[in-house]
């Protein structure tokens, strides 16, 4: 014996017409607010310990609404660091460790350092309780040369190489 399913409702898909429902709407509202309320006490936890203060002193829980889901985001806005994009991805899950060289304009080496990893503080994860999939960030060494501009002397050196 097979059941045949209507593959639309309305002119909509099934599955984009079980989504829209008043019902399903309002429960997903209901899931957004508790983990965004779970996630910002996270947040407030890992604000107030001396250890990751600094780490997240720019950070904010946010949430959004799609037309079918609802989203509940970790926002990091560093403003010092233009290349900080992935700051609270980095937050979220952590990072590897990498090397970095600095040179000159010349390609004469000025100073070679370490930036230490550090493990993911896992915000939304457990405001979701959701399972951990990635743990302490990449697994991979990255080296990353940086070489000062021309007639630069003082200032943020140049990411191009």
């Amino acid at each position: 014996m097979s059941i045949e399913w209507e593959r639309s409702v309305d002119g909509k898909k099934l599955e984009q017409f079980l989504a829209l429902m008043d019902g399903v709407q309002g429960e997903l509202e209901v899931k957004q607010f508790e983990i965004q309320v779970r996630a910002e006490e996270n947040l407030q936890q890992v604000k107030a310990s001396p250890k990751t203060r600094g780490s997240v002193s720019q950070s904010s829980i946010e949430t959004d609404r799609g037309r079918v889901d609802r989203y509940v985001i970790l926002q990091d806005i560093t403003t010092s660091d233009s290349a900080s994009v992935n700051s609270a991805l980095s937050i979220e899950v952590g990072r590897g460790a990498y090397d970095v060289t600095l040179q000159s304009p010349d390609g004469e080496t000025i100073s070679e350092y370490t930036v230490a990893g550090f493990e993911g503080l896992y915000i939304l994860t457990n405001a979701a309780n959701l399972p951990r999939k990635n743990k302490g960030g990449s697994r991979t060494r990255r080296h990353v040369t940086i070489r000062r501009k021309k007639g630069v002397k003082y200032g943020r050196p140049s990411r191009r190489d």
